[in-house]
């Protein structure tokens, strides 16, 4: 076992960056620097191991409460998930034997968490797998259902976007002109600009989410979850996964989407608009253009993540697979008993 902080040795970082590459295309974010970003001082990373030293498996925890306890959780960021960086062509006996190893079962202690997750992830499985041979005892509670586009098939059907949204889009864009130029600005984790966060916080701060108590849910007018993606991207891998767009009336920023790219997936992890402009949707507007490029540039599907399927299901979207929260726990007694309060969302 080795450990993994913000001052991690070039070794331990490199193997699991590695795992990361060896991972899923849809899982390549994980790397080091994805879970170092959260600049917790307790995080830690257990590398399971086969018989000859080689990393299957990386574990980086952090301590959470679940109800009155504290326990080991998968870390790194909630959106699109968490997730384990693994090497996939590993086989569940190795995997289960690295889970076993003394040091490993140590920092995973009695129980430990992973979510949000998608259920039908292909490394998923095979981790769940190998937890259970290790004789660990999986819970699991479903969160939600994901709501993704294939953008294959959409493309393919000729009808999407339809003729009809699209003169609806481009009667929205001449009636947001009354009030300035419209334009919109593209950026990456490589070549945003302090100004670009701005742009985005003050759209947040603007919008519905941004009305609510504390704040709601904010990626950048959040001061904290600001400086998780700022730091996530010192890793320049993947700053050049993140990318998004911003829509400008005038000098103002009226709308924006920011995501992350991985494999063959666009995962949509925000977007929203500025009330101001509420009657004519810029925030739709906006989201086709990202669709579009997306689909222009060979990505084959959008993962936009839980919510309200009235307004994606019109775009496009369908629902997916489940999004489920995992308990792993030791011994099948507690094991037992927990899964009913696991259940319960205890």
């Amino acid at each position: 076992m080795n450990a993994l902080s913000s001052i991690a040795s070039p070794d331990l970082r490199n193997e699991v960056n590695a795992l990361a590459e060896a991972d899923d295309p849809r899982r390549a974010f994980l790397r080091a620097r994805w879970f170092e970003a959260s600049n917790d001082p307790g995080l830690r990373t257990a590398i399971a191991r086969d018989l000859h030293g080689r990393p299957l498996l990386a574990l980086p925890l952090v301590a959470k409460s679940v109800g009155p306890l504290k326990i080991p959780q998968i870390a790194g960021a909630y959106w699109p998930f968490r997730g384990a960086p693994i090497d996939p062509t590993a086989s569940v006996e190795e995997l289960a034997s690295g889970l076993a190893d003394y040091a490993v079962a140590r920092e995973l202690g009695p129980a430990w968490r992973l979510g949000p997750a998608i259920a039908d992830d292909p490394s998923l499985l095979l981790l769940r797998e190998a937890a259970s041979q290790a004789g660990w005892h999986c819970q699991e509670r479903q969160i939600s259902s994901l709501f993704c586009l294939d953008l294959v098939a959409l493309r393919g059907s000729g009808a999407w976007p339809s003729t009809k949204g699209k003169q609806k889009d481009r009667w929205r864009v001449r009636q947001l002109e009354k009030t300035g130029p419209v334009r919109i600005e593209t950026f990456t984790g490589l070549d945003w600009t302090a100004a670009t966060r701005d742009a985005i916080a003050a759209i947040e701060a603007a919008s519905w989410v941004g009305q609510l108590d504390r704040g709601g849910d904010t990626k950048f007018h959040d001061a904290k979850l600001r400086r998780y993606w700022e730091r996530a991207a010192q890793d320049p891998v993947i700053a050049a996964m993140i990318r998004g767009h911003i829509l400008w009336v005038g000098e103002t920023p009226a709308a924006f989407t920011f995501g992350l790219e991985a494999g063959d997936t666009r995962y949509c992890i925000a977007n929203n608009f500025d009330q101001q402009f509420n009657k004519f949707s810029p925030g739709r507007v906006l989201l086709y253009h990202d669709f579009e490029d997306a689909a222009d540039r060979g990505f084959a599907r959008i993962d936009w993540g839980l919510g309200d399927g009235g307004y994606k299901g019109p775009m496009g979207a369908h629902e997916d697979a489940p999004v489920i929260d995992l308990l792993f726990v030791r011994n099948p007694v507690v094991a037992r008993i927990a899964a009913y309060f696991w259940q319960r969302g205890g």
